[in-house]
């Protein structure tokens, strides 16, 4: 199955620096879930972009991988949602596996928007 340019995640929209990550951790905004811990500041890239981490507490490779799945589909779906443009990292918890999609979705959705509420400053060098 070939995926059109619109179902890709693409990599522009990826967190993949570790500086990246401990500046959203030691400076970004941390917005506490039920099923994940938030993390994200507003960026000055011109769009949002996201960045997982999934502990092997969660669970084997193929529960962590489609963990990852999910949070990439939501956020590829409905980043258009969320106001501003933002570097967001999510921590999965434990108890994420057993939710489905659109519990998940909601959640995200939720959280991303307590965010957007709580005004973070941009950072200076990104």
């Amino acid at each position: 199955m070939v995926k059109t340019t619109s179902e890709v995640f693409p990599h522009e929209a990826r967190i993949v620096r570790s500086s990246d990550y401990r500046m959203l951790y030691r400076e970004g905004v941390k917005v506490p879930s039920r099923r994940f811990v938030l993390f994200g500041r507003e960026n000055k890239v011109g769009r949002h972009r996201l960045g997982l981490t999934v502990s092997r507490k969660v669970g084997c490779a193929v529960t962590r991988n489609r963990i990852k799945r999910r949070f990439r589909e939501i956020f590829r779906r409905f980043a258009g949602e969320i106001p501003g443009h933002y570097d967001i990292v999510v921590n999965v918890r434990s108890g994420c596996a057993d939710a489905s999609y659109h519990e998940l979705r909601a959640e995200f959705l939720s959280a991303a928007q307590r965010l957007c509420r709580s005004g973070s400053a941009p950072a200076e060098n990104w």
